[in-house]
């Protein structure tokens, strides 16, 4: 280990030292920039119209699901007045439709765009059986603070929330939250400031709307992707300002049937079996290009969390990013095995050495399934 490096850890170690987490918490908790990408770029009011936000009462969606649900058993039971045996025929009519659907690949009576790629039929077949077994979970006022830290030392904080329900143009979403910020003491040798959010429809999980605002001392970028299933595409916008190496870019692009966004990834896996052994294919969109994230499940541990041991699930994600990116690797993480299923632990190798996220502070939401 070089002079340069030693010093640069020592640096390091005295910064991680100054300040308090209360005051660090205090920092990322206060009001960042919020904009709605959506507004920033130059997107046809037509398509911008369908991305708009609008905050739904948690309380009066729950009410509406109760009522469509009376509506529903109501239904059901002036069906039982009707014939036993047309109920019968329905019955055999829809096990014979399952038995057919099951031995059908996804793709099977689709109807694809001609141009569309065979990559991405490919990646239906893989990816259909996964949304089978998934079942949704969301809790509004969750709230999930993770340490990270790098060759020992404490960088800064991350933030984890699901805000309430949203409605994007017609669709209902789950909404999600995250800013990543360096600790205030590193603020003269670097600091970020970083928010992600993604807006997830609500009966499917699939993403709706994808935005990543980074604010850098050496550079600033706006990303937003918008997801239309119905087209089977994505339109992503980029811009980075840096000094000397500027972009401005804008991508549209086919995508699979079963896809996620890079943090969306993470709330959709929460929803899975989680059994030992499960291996778990399925597409993720970065910057407008789909590849494929391949999830193992290790098997369940017992683990220590800022100070306490707990029972979570251990999951290897391979990660191959494409494009520009041109990353591979293997992220480690943890979920909890209790009925949040929350992150509580990841652990990302890089070229020296691990980045590590550690949960130190946790404030539940309320389970919405």
């Amino acid at each position: 280990m070089n002079s340069k490096t030693l010093f640069t850890l020592l640096i390091l170690t005295l910064l991680s030292s100054c300040g308090s987490f209360e005051k660090e918490k205090g920092s990322l908790l206060t009001k960042t920039e919020h904009k709605d990408l959506v507004n920033v770029f130059d997107i046809n009011k037509d398509q911008a119209d369908l991305f708009k936000e609008k905050e739904i009462n948690t309380e009066t969606a729950k009410t509406a699901e109760v009522k469509a649900t009376e509506v529903k058993t109501s239904k059901k039971s002036k069906n039982k007045k009707g014939s036993k045996i047309e109920d019968a025929k329905s019955a055999t009519a829809a096990a014979a439709t399952k038995s057919i659907q099951a031995t059908h690949s996804a793709t099977a009576g689709f109807n694809y765009p001609a141009d569309y790629p065979q990559i991405l039929k490919d990646y239906d077949n893989v990816s259909k059986s996964i949304w089978d077994k998934f079942k949704p979970m969301f809790f509004p006022g969750e709230q999930s603070i993770m340490a990270i830290s790098y060759l020992g030392v404490t960088a800064g904080y991350i933030t984890i929330s699901s805000k309430d329900i949203v409605k994007l143009g017609d669709k209902t979403t789950f909404h999600y939250f995250a800013r990543f910020k360096s600790k205030d003491a590193y603020r003269y040798f670097y600091w970020l400031d970083d928010t992600i959010e993604t807006f997830v429809e609500k009966n499917q999980f699939l993403p709706v709307k994808y935005s990543l605002i980074q604010r850098e001392k050496k550079q600033n970028v706006d990303d937003l992707e918008l997801f239309d299933f119905k087209k089977l595409k994505t339109f992503h916008w980029y811009k980075r300002v840096k000094e000397g190496n500027n972009k401005d870019q804008k991508i549209e692009n086919y995508i699979s049937r079963f896809t996620q966004d890079s943090f969306s990834a993470l709330q959709f896996v929460r929803g899975l079996p989680l059994q030992k052994g499960d291996l778990y294919d399925f597409p993720v969109v970065t910057r407008g290009e789909p590849w494929l994230l391949k999830i193992e499940v290790m098997g369940e541990e017992t683990i220590s969390v800022n100070g306490t041991d707990i029972k979570a699930f251990r999951l290897k994600a391979e990660t191959h990013f494409p494009g520009v990116l041109q990353k591979s690797g293997d992220i480690n993480f943890w979920y909890s095995a209790d009925e949040t299923r929350k992150l509580v632990k990841f652990q990302a190798k890089v070229k020296i050495g691990s980045i590590y996220g550690e949960l130190v502070e946790y404030k539940p939401g309320v389970l919405i399934k």
